[in-house]
């Protein structure tokens, strides 16, 4: 068949379901039964709870909120009902409702903070979700476990990523994170359904995302659904809040490193929020790099007004939103190169409820990336990478009245990417690549059984962003059985691939340029096949245990070609590799303590040129160990130990005389400099790692004003961690020693 002809026919297919979904009053299934909806939003401030849970006593009936607070209940005899709705940091709240035979009942619900000390941010909380619910992969990070982190320089949300099972970092000098054995480029982070190609601070230190803007935040270990597409290993989802919708608050913080503020309040039919931060202390970070200069400086600005007036579009909402980062490494040094980074991202999009179990969201936004590199009187070589973003989803989401579900949805995305690199002869090349890429995807849900759920999706590329892509189908499914109601098994299988990637060399302990690029014609794009089983044991309400194993196939990945000796060779080349593991996390959550204990087992490959090795982010053991308590008078404390093995290096066997014809242009014989001989790739491993953190904090009222001080310290017992030794000179280079830090924050 004619390939246009399919791509026609599908979205003829995908077109005439949505048309046929929008009609009005589609009939339950079974006649003579009503439905539920409404939002469910927080009481001080007015911003939608996601994932709150709604029940009705006296039934199994019930649904979780979404992102933006929705929740819809179909299915329900006609009759009166009291309706529990509840979420972590809220007080419960009980709700008569009558419903009607062939009709919806609108329910807006507001839940009152339990007490005053509630923290700011709203990430995903622990709920209990329908019991069939098929969210293996899917890691919920709480605002308790944001919070209580002990923070180094700034408060960072990859940290507490860093803490999850199955999550590697290779040292403390950055926040990159690897998730079971795939590399750092191969993590999607969408901010509003906007990809940050550059998510560090201070070259990787810590994030750009700032928590004070954080509502919903969704981390997917692997198996994630047929809707996330464009990387291998991970998507880490955040929605940035809507803004007080009651009254206006200001905010202000400062730490060590930085400062910041934040200004929110309500305007006509929404509310809007705006963020800013700024370095102004970068010698702090001399910790962070073995006491050597850091000369740093940062920003971040985000902003997002929400638009609802229900005259113009009744039960649709409309956002903007933007975001601006800045990074500038300039050393007064003009034999030290500078560095210049930075993000952009503006978006729309309109969320809109119809009048039956449809829900829909149409995004369209804008994502640039820019780094640049300036040598100035130094030996190293200009280079710069820009990347242009532009992405459109269409996403729609159908409830039906048995409880199933079906998703599906279009998805465009335009990219333009640019490096120009300059070779020790001088010769600039400028690697300019663009590409469209369309896509589809659907899935159903089928949750109408309590004790299973089954989730069968795909993902149709049907024009990809690079040459060397087949039309591929990305299969998608997911499964949950509960045989009892305290223990859930789970299991999980995927395709996914990649076709934007960094180009870097590995062996860089601090990798500080990292371009992107489409995948080149000269390689085939990437692949990734997901196979996942895990089970979950509710022993109480406040106590569970998860195990998740895995086995990941990873396929024509991209790497600097190491043996291009001359022009002739290419510059990059493909490689094959896989990983495997299991993980336990254990959650132990009553209401003013808090405990979390997760540890990984795992093993990660790659093979090159015939020969197999562990990447240096292989960790064969990784443990986590965070408590915390919150007692009266606002004082919090926590306590954070991590232990893992160490990363894999490839050592020095000696050294010998080389001839250097490259400064001996009329190749005369005793021009000899001195050169290492390495062993085989990463057979040797870093000693084991460990380190315990702590922190306090304590919150008060002056007035009208709120006040919060913090003070932690990293390392506490100034454990000397190994980073690297350095491979001219054989030094050992610690990571941090032991490390304070304090902030205040102000709330008028």
């Amino acid at each position: 068949m004619n390939k246009k002809v399919t791509i026609l026919s599908l979205l003829f297919l995908l077109l005439t379901g949505i048309t046929l979904f929008a009609q009005n009053d589609v009939p339950d299934i079974e006649d003579g039964k009503g439905k539920l909806r409404g939002f469910v939003t927080d009481s001080l401030s007015g911003e939608p709870i996601a994932f709150a849970n709604i029940f009705l006593k006296g039934t199994n009936r019930g649904a979780p909120t979404n992102t933006e607070g929705y929740y819809f209940i179909p299915t329900i005899p006609p009759g009166s009902y009291d309706i529990d709705i509840s979420f972590i940091g809220y007080k419960k709240k009980t709700i008569r409702v009558k419903i009607l035979a062939r009709k919806t009942t609108s329910l807006d619900v507001e839940l009152i903070p339990s007490t005053v000390q509630l923290e700011e941010l709203s990430v995903v909380g622990e709920m209990e979700m329908r019991p069939n619910e098929t969210d293996l992969g899917l890691q919920k990070i709480t605002a308790r476990e944001i919070n209580m982190l002990p923070t180094g320089a700034e408060a960072d949300i990859f940290r507490a990523i860093q803490n999850a099972p199955g999550v590697n970092t290779t040292g403390d000098v950055t926040s990159k994170y690897y998730v079971r054995g795939g590399g750092g480029d191969q993590n999607l982070i969408l901010l509003n359904g906007a990809p940050i190609y550059n998510p560090f601070h201070a070259l990787g230190i810590f994030s750009v995302i700032d928590p004070e803007m954080i509502s919903v935040m969704e981390f997917y270990k692997g198996g994630f659904e047929p809707e996330y597409g464009g990387r291998l290993s991970s998507i880490l989802n955040v929605n940035t809040r809507d803004g007080n919708k009651n009254e206006y608050k200001a905010k202000g913080q400062a730490g060590l490193l930085s400062g910041k503020v934040s200004f929110e309040g309500p305007i006509p039919y929404g509310s809007f929020i705006a963020t800013a931060r700024k370095s102004y202390q970068p010698s702090i970070l001399k910790k962070y790099l073995n006491d050597q200069d850091a000369p740093f400086d940062f920003y971040d600005l985000s902003f997002k007004a929400n638009y609802g007036n229900p005259n113009i579009d009744r039960d649709g909402k409309f956002v903007i939103h933007g975001f601006l980062s800045g990074d500038n490494v300039i050393y007064d040094d003009q034999f030290v190169e500078d560095f210049k980074v930075s993000n952009s991202i503006f978006g729309v999009t309109w969320h809109k409820v119809w009048s039956n179990p449809l829900f829909s969201e149409f995004n369209i936004a804008y994502s640039g990336y820019n780094a640049e590199v300036d040598p100035k009187k130094s030996n190293s070589k200009p280079r710069s990478n820009k990347v242009s973003d532009i992405t459109a989803n269409f996403d729609f989401t159908y409830l039906y009245g048995n409880k199933d579900e079906l998703r599906f949805g279009v998805q465009n995305k335009v990219i333009n990417t640019s490096l120009k690199l300059t070779n020790s002869y001088g010769n600039t090349h400028d690697y300019q690549l663009d590409g469209w890429e369309l896509a589809i995807y659907s899935n159903y849900k089928f949750l109408r059984w309590d004790y299973i759920g089954l989730d069968i999706g795909v993902r149709a590329v049907l024009n990809g962003l690079s040459e060397k892509r087949p039309f591929l189908l990305e299969p998608r499914l997911k499964m949950t059985y509960r045989p009892v109601p305290y223990i859930a098994l789970k299991a999980a299988f995927g395709r996914y691939s990649q076709e934007v990637v960094t180009v870097n060399n590995e062996n860089e302990i601090i990798s500080i340029f990292e371009p992107w690029i489409i995948v080149p014609s000269t390689v085939n794009s990437s692949q990734a096949t997901h196979y996942i089983a895990g089970i979950k044991t509710f022993i109480t309400d406040i106590f569970t245990v998860e195990i998740e194993g895995y086995y990941k196939t990873l396929n024509n990945l991209i790497e600097l070609n190491d043996r291009k000796f001359s022009s002739k060779f290419r510059d990059y080349m493909n490689v094959n590799g896989y990983s495997y593991g299991a993980e336990l996390l254990l959650k132990y959550q009553p209401r003013m303590f808090f405990f979390n204990a997760s540890y990984t087992l795992s093993w990660a490959f790659k093979e090159r040129n015939g020969e197999e090795y562990p990447p240096r982010y292989d960790t064969r053991h990784s443990l986590n160990l965070l408590c915390g308590v919150e007692l009266k008078g606002g004082w919090q404390f926590t306590a954070n130990w991590s232990l893992r093995s160490g990363m894999p290096f490839t050592p020095i066997l000696g050294f010998y005389d080389r001839m250097d014809i490259n400064t001996d242009p009329y190749f005369q014989f005793g021009n000899f400099v001195s050169s290492t001989r390495w062993a085989d790739k990463n057979t040797g491993r870093l000693p084991y790692y460990h380190r315990l953190d702590l922190s306090a904090s304590k919150s008060f009222h002056v007035g009208f004003a709120k006040f919060v001080v913090g003070a932690s310290v990293l390392n506490v017992y100034n454990r000397k961690n190994i980073f690297y030794f350095d491979k001219d000179t054989g030094e050992r280079i610690n990571m941090i020693p032991v490390f304070p830090s304090a902030f205040i924050r102000i709330e008028i």
